[in-house]
């Protein structure tokens, strides 16, 4: 009888723990309501972006070292680089005084993915860039971050360009 009781316990035991991981997984809550609308990812690109900060970074360096080199585009009294991107047209306009020009002065622009976008293409008057973004920019956001990846014609990467606008508008 001892026998007995304990092989139906041994049977027991995984029946109750099936009916017990069972029974929690069954207690999920609802989702009641709805996501709504994806965001306008091309929306949050469009108006005046200035320039808040600029890095530096040798991706060769095993400690990935940053520099800030603000100081060449960022000076007390002078208005820093401005990026002004019009979205009725998809056009863009550089305003810069100081530092140098990797953007050119004006010309269109188009995104990779207009619902998931990694980078932005500059199809200026002289030169076409193509520049990746840190992170998607909503109509709400505030930051805009583009990452300019230098390369040899072998595809060697050797330096990267962090600038990071703040929206003024």
């Amino acid at each position: 009888m001892n026998k007995k009781r304990h092989s139906t316990m041994n049977t027991l035991k995984p029946l109750l723990l099936l009916f017990a991981i069972a029974l929690i997984g069954g207690c999920k809550p609802e989702i009641k309501g709805e996501l709504g609308e994806p965001t306008d990812k091309v929306k949050g690109l469009d108006g005046t972006w200035e320039l808040d900060q600029f890095i530096q970074q040798d991706p060769n360096n095993p400690v990935l070292e940053e520099r800030d080199m603000s100081e060449f585009y960022i000076v007390e009294g002078i208005t820093p680089l401005r990026l002004i991107m019009n979205l009725s047209d998809r056009t863009y306009t550089v305003e810069q005084s100081i530092g140098k020009n990797f953007f050119g002065t004006s010309g269109t622009w188009e995104l990779d993915d207009n619902f998931a976008p990694s980078n932005i293409t500059l199809f200026g008057d002289e030169d076409t860039l193509t520049v990746d973004l840190g992170a998607m920019v909503l109509p709400t956001s505030s930051n805009l971050n583009l990452q300019y990846v230098r390369a040899c014609a072998d595809g060697f990467r050797n330096v990267i360009y962090k600038f990071n606008f703040k929206r003024v508008d």
